[in-house]
């Protein structure tokens, strides 16, 4: 079993209409994150959760990695669910290393110096419902990834694949992973890597979207 990373409040609507927030009964608490992202998002699903609001800014700068690899393991499984997430994000010297996170939900910021406005607009006018997930089949992975802009089509062969995914969904440290996997993933921009942490970036699609646009 991995490690369990930083705990990740979260602030819970069940609308995002800033007007209809207000209305008793749509505030739906708080909620700390702590272990298993995909098991407590799924709930906050259930119970009919539409926004979540994340207290800290992500910092991907971090050197350690923990913190920010558990906040943006949370925000991958909110998007999945199709909940909004109100969230700010500060980046590092390279202002396009937001692209590998763009199928993620639009942040509220990005603090990126000069660039980080422009980040922030480009993100919202380019983000789309599964932008980059996964579906698994009998013995395999699909991934649909149209993060770049073009659309790129993944498939791994793995007989075990929901146990080989399951530590990465959560976020592990990068030495409990073989380089070889590793560096493949990387490439990929299947894996995304903040400080001694990596965490597998694509989220699982759950309603595939009906639109000629996004195959």
């Amino acid at each position: 079993m991995s490690e369990p990373l930083a705990c990740v409040p979260l602030t819970l609507w069940k609308d995002r209409d800033p007007a209809a927030m207000r209305v008793p009964g749509m505030y739906a608490g708080r909620v700390d994150v702590t272990g298993d992202p995909v098991a407590t998002v799924s709930r906050v699903a259930e119970d009919g959760v539409q926004l979540a609001q994340l207290d800290d800014t992500v910092d991907l700068d971090d050197a350690d990695g923990a913190a920010a690899v558990a906040a943006l393991t949370v925000i991958r499984e909110l998007t999945s669910h199709g909940i909004a997430v109100d969230w700010t994000v500060r980046m590092p010297a390279d202002p396009a290393g937001w692209r590998p996170l763009s199928h993620l939900h639009p942040p509220a910021a990005v603090y990126a110096g000069s660039a980080g406005d422009g980040i922030a607009a480009e993100w919202r006018d380019s983000f789309h419902i599964a932008k980059c997930g996964y579906r698994l089949g009998p013995g395999f992975i699909e991934i649909r990834d149209r993060r770049t802009g073009s659309f790129k089509r993944l498939v791994i062969r793995n007989p075990h694949r929901e146990e080989a995914i399951a530590p990465l969904l959560r976020g592990v440290r990068a030495t409990t992973l073989s380089p070889a996997v590793t560096e493949r993933y990387l490439r990929a921009d299947l894996l995304h890597q903040v400080g001694g942490f990596v965490w597998w970036t694509p989220y699982r699609i759950r309603r595939w979207p009906l639109s000629s646009t996004i195959p």
